[in-house]
């Protein structure tokens, strides 16, 4: 019996809100919530909304992607700093407070992070932000994220930086933040000297503060034009909202502007999901639930990111086909707040399908059921493929593949798609062991490339398992170790690792999983071709 099939079930707690009540989320690795957790987040519920509390509940995720596999949520309507710190017990500890207005009165959120100065993981391996945080000796601390699990400094994403005197504060910076460490209380008592000179210092720092951000406003203002880059620690809210105001940005597209709605309209509720940019939260719009989209923290603050999910927004409103989720709506008070209200898909993930039948230990090979998940896949490839110009999907999986609880699939995340351009597309993007071999290496791609990813979701569908696990398990047993990630791209680079079907699944259907994932593109059938065998083959042989 699978680990996860040992799982005890979460205990599901409803509490009515009263007053200001915080949900306090924490994640552990492992399969209990033992020792110090990697991430603790808190959030205030909104007056008429339920918390809801779960003990030790497994992730629902697959534990060969994710580091993080068991979350604890709890209500409380005490002091929420108060909840971060007891989590985190003895280990030392960086806590980083959210606000969405200048002057850090409105709570947006709290995150929690531990300091011990190793990279910490996150939800997805090879999807997710990763973080250091680090308590000097002097006082300060930092904390540095990563979109590599080696924390490798060329992958760095965003930094901050806190002083002694920030910290020991907890005053709001100009970023409107505010930072709790473990040391909070260490420091030893001052003198009524040295208590009256810091006064004074503090108010000779504040003026020129606002002296240097009177003429740090002038200064952006004439550079709105310069693209912006560089980490969180920079530009911060002060530039984002500055550029709110400009004309130049997605967010004043008259797509953007006919979808957008008040921010307050959108009721965020439970954390479903978490990758290297983006958040996804079940929401509630017009009285109708709905997934709502965010930048993660270390991204709000970037315009480059912003205006990428301005693109994101923009390409999926412009979507309508029956097998693509629906975008509902845009809304932001700021910039920094932005999110995107999409179809809610009652029946989870594709891929947390498959491992519910990997733990159930559910026959392999294809059914009239799962034959038609593939066929509503393949419909909304077909549609993205035939637009003008073409669309390329890009990061196709399971994970990616939304349902209904009638078994509806639906395809989703189009934060790397791209209309194909007519110069060669290159770069890799997607996730590997979807992702076609010409993608991999950098060449020239087109359409082709969601077709051998297509492929690749055929096998999940057959076999249940992570692409390639059988390549991986052979390792194992003939030369006593596992399969390392870069041997196996190697080998799928050049035609000698393929994923695997079933003996006893549908010829028909082994014989177009092999033709989607062929080595050269010109080889694998079109969106069009694959859909026209997968009617023939559910009208005739199921």
């Amino acid at each position: 019996m699978s680990r996860r099939a040992l799982l005890l079930l979460p205990v599901v707690v409803w509490t009515a809100v009263e007053a200001t009540t915080y949900s306090i989320g924490t994640s552990y690795a492992g399969t209990d919530c033992s020792g110090t957790p990697y991430s603790v987040s808190a959030y205030a519920m909104e007056e008429g909304d339920e918390c809801v509390e779960e003990v030790c509940a497994d992730y629902n995720a697959d534990p060969s992607e994710v580091t993080a596999e068991m979350v604890s949520y709890e209500c409380s309507t005490s002091d929420y700093i108060s909840a971060m710190r007891e989590k985190f017990g003895a280990s030392p500890y960086i806590i980083q407070v959210v606000y969405k207005d200048n002057g850090c009165v409105t709570l947006d959120e709290a995150f929690g992070y531990p300091a011990i100065g190793n990279c910490e993981g996150s939800f997805y391996n090879n999807e997710s932000t990763y973080v250091i945080g680090k308590l000097d000796d002097n006082g300060s601390a930092s904390l540095r994220f990563f979109d590599t699990a080696e924390c490798l400094t060329d992958s760095q994403l965003a930094s901050f930086s806190m002083t002694r005197k920030t910290l020991d504060s907890h005053s709001c910076d100009s970023d409107n933040y505010k930072w709790y460490t473990s040391k909070d209380g260490e420091s030893s008592a001052l003198s009524t000297g040295a208590i009256i000179g810091i006064v004074c210092g503090c108010v000779a720092v504040v003026l020129v503060v606002i002296v240097l951000v009177l003429l740090y406003l002038r200064r952006y203002k004439k550079n709105l034009h310069k693209t912006w880059t560089g980490t969180l620690a920079t530009g911060g809210t002060a530039a984002l909202e500055a550029a709110g105001h400009s004309q130049n940005g997605l967010w004043n597209d008259e797509v953007i502007i006919a979808k957008r709605v008040r921010r307050s309209e959108i009721k965020v509720k439970k954390l479903i999901s978490r990758g290297a940019y983006g958040e996804v939260y079940h929401g509630v719009f017009n009285g109708k639930p709905v997934a709502v989209k965010m930048l993660i923290p270390a991204t709000r603050m970037s315009l480059q990111h912003v205006n990428e999910f301005f693109a994101e927004a923009k390409m999926t409103a412009s979507m309508d086909h029956p097998h693509v989720v629906s975008f509902v709506a845009v809304a932001w008070d700021s910039l920094s707040d932005l999110c995107v209200v999409l179809e809610f898909m009652d029946g989870g993930d594709l891929r947390s399908l498959l491992d519910k039948h990997i733990a159930s230990k559910r026959q392999v090979g294809f059914d009239r059921q799962k034959a038609t998940v593939a066929l509503h896949v393949c419909h909304a490839l077909a549609y993205l493929h035939s637009l003008a110009p073409p669309v390329i999907h890009r990061d196709l999986k399971s994970r990616n593949i939304l349902l209904s609880r009638t078994m509806e699939a639906k395809v989703t995340d189009f934060g790397i798609s791209r209309e194909r351009p007519d110069q060669t597309m290159t770069a890799g993007v997607g996730t590997s062991l979807w992702m076609a071999p010409e993608v991999m290496m950098g060449e020239k791609y087109d359409v082709k490339a969601d077709m051998f990813s297509f492929g690749v979701v055929l096998s999940e569908l057959d076999v249940h398992t992570l692409p390639y696990a059988q390549a991986k398990q052979r390792s194992l047993d003939t030369v006593g170790r596992q399969l390392t990630d870069a041997a196996l791209l190697q080998k799928i680079m050049t035609g000698t690792a393929r994923v695997e079907f079933s003996e006893m699944s549908l010829r028909s259907i082994v014989e177009l999983g092999y033709a989607c994932v062929a080595v050269e593109p010109s080889a694998r059938p079109s969106a069009a071709e694959a859909l026209y065998r997968l009617q023939l083959t559910l009208s005739q042989e199921l």
